[in-house]
């Protein structure tokens, strides 16, 4: 016998918490359709928001060219990770990204200077560095042509 006093005492509680005495189970359908119902309202307003945003973005993007937005593909050489600028965000090897125009030169500038140390590294010369070319000149006589590097080359 205590055992069925328990259950009903549960069965009150729980009457009491899912407010089953107040609505009638028609009650409860119509007000989780609309519960429904208005969550896929607020759903669809989010998006066509969203929409909007990108729309107003991509018509100021078309009309000034500095600000068109571009995908960038971080292509870095073996020692450097990522790029990060301002240390704020990184951009990291083999990702691609969705950036500004004048943010993607600055990228492409740095991706272009660290291939080019990475060059250096691998033993080879840099880019339009003069000092690491072999340079073969005679000053003489002979060779009216050759490169004068000192005042004591210019005698002859």
């Amino acid at each position: 016998m205590p055992r069925r006093k328990t259950d009903a005492i549960l069965e009150e509680i729980e009457k009491r918490v899912a407010h089953s005495d107040l609505l009638t189970p028609i009650e409860k359908e119509e007000t989780l359709a609309r519960a429904k119902a208005h969550v896929d309202e607020q759903r669809k307003k989010k998006a066509i928001d969203h929409l909007f945003e990108q729309a107003v973005k991509a018509e100021e993007n078309a009309y000034d060219p500095n600000e068109e937005i571009v995908e960038f593909t971080v292509d870095l050489p073996d020692f450097a990770p990522c790029m990060t600028i301002n240390g704020r965000m990184s951009y990291y090897h083999g990702c691609t990204y969705k950036v500004p125009m004048q943010l993607y030169r600055s990228l492409i500038d740095l991706q272009f200077q660290a291939q080019c140390h990475q060059r250096e590294i691998d033993g080879h010369r840099r880019q339009g560095d003069l000092s690491r070319r072999p340079q073969y000149t005679n000053l003489s006589p002979s060779n009216p042509g050759g490169r004068v590097t000192t005042t004591g080359n210019m005698r002859v």
